[in-house]
C-alpha cells in the first residue's frame, strides 16, 4: 500500500509518528533531508560526515518523538536536534585534536551539454561561499540554494528573521565582491521579506 503524505503537515506527520506511524516519520525525513544536510555541512566539512551527522540527528529525533510536545511545530524541534549533535560532535573533535581535511563536493548529474561550465561555476561558488563567516554561509546555503523563507530559515537556525536577512545580505555582497557579475539577476533580494 503506497503513502502519500505530501498534503499533511508537519505537525499531522509528526502527530502521527508519535503514535508509531513508521511511514509518517519517514515523510518527515525526506521532508527535511536537504535542509538537515546544509545545516550539517556548518558542523563538518566531508559530505559523508554531513549524512553521519543527519542520520544520528533523525535516529534521536525518532527515540524522542514519544516525548514530542504536539503544539510545538516539528521542524526547529528537530533542527534543535540537529544543531546539538553538531555542536557535540564538533566539542568532541576540539577535544580530541582531530583534523578534517574537506572533499570536494561532488556537482549532480547535468546533461553534457552544461557539464564543463556547470562544473567550473559550481566549484567557484563553492569556494566562494566556505570563505563566508560561518552563519552568513549557513542562511545564504538555506535562504537562496535550498530555497527556504527567512521565517523557515530562522526557525531551523533559531535566530530571528532579521537576523536571517541580515546574514544572507551581507553573505550576497561578499559573493559579489570575490565573484564576478555572470549576468543574472538578483530577483530574490526582492523576495526576502516571505
Amino acid at each position: 500500500m503506497s503513502h502519500d503524505f505530501s498534503s499533511l503537515s508537519d505537525e499531522e506527520l509528526a502527530r502521527r509518528a508519535k503514535g508509531g506511524d513508521a511511514h509518517a516519520f519517514d515523510a518527515l525525513v525526506r521532508r527535511y533531508l536537504r535542509p538537515a544536510l546544509a545545516v550539517a555541512l556548518e558542523f563538518v566539512d566531508a559530505r559523508d560526515d554531513a549524512e553521519d551527522l543527519v542520520q544520528e540527528a533523525f535516529h534521536r529525533a525518532l527515540r524522542g518523538m514519544e516525548h514530542f510536545d504536539e503544539r510545538l511545530s516539528f521542524r526547529p524541534w528537530f533542527f534543535t536536534i540537529l544543531r546539538n549533535v553538531g555542536r557535540n560532535l564538533v566539542a568532541r573533535q576540539r577535544r580530541w585534536q582531530s583534523v578534517h581535511v574537506p572533499e570536494t563536493l561532488a556537482a549532480e548529474q547535468r546533461s553534457p551539454h552544461d557539464d564543463a561550465e556547470w562544473g567550473e561555476t559550481s566549484e567557484r561558488l563553492s569556494a566562494a561561499i566556505e570563505k563566508l563567516p560561518e552563519m552568513q554561509r549557513a542562511c545564504v546555503r538555506l535562504f537562496d540554494v535550498e530555497g527556504f523563507n527567512t521565517v523557515e530559515v530562522a526557525e531551523m537556525l533559531g535566530i530571528t528573521p532579521g537576523t536571517v536577512r541580515t546574514h544572507v545580505h551581507r553573505a550576497r555582497r561578499a559573493l559579489r565582491e570575490i565573484l564576478p557579475p555572470t549576468g543574472g539577476d538578483d530577483r530574490r533580494e526582492e523576495n526576502d521579506e516571505k
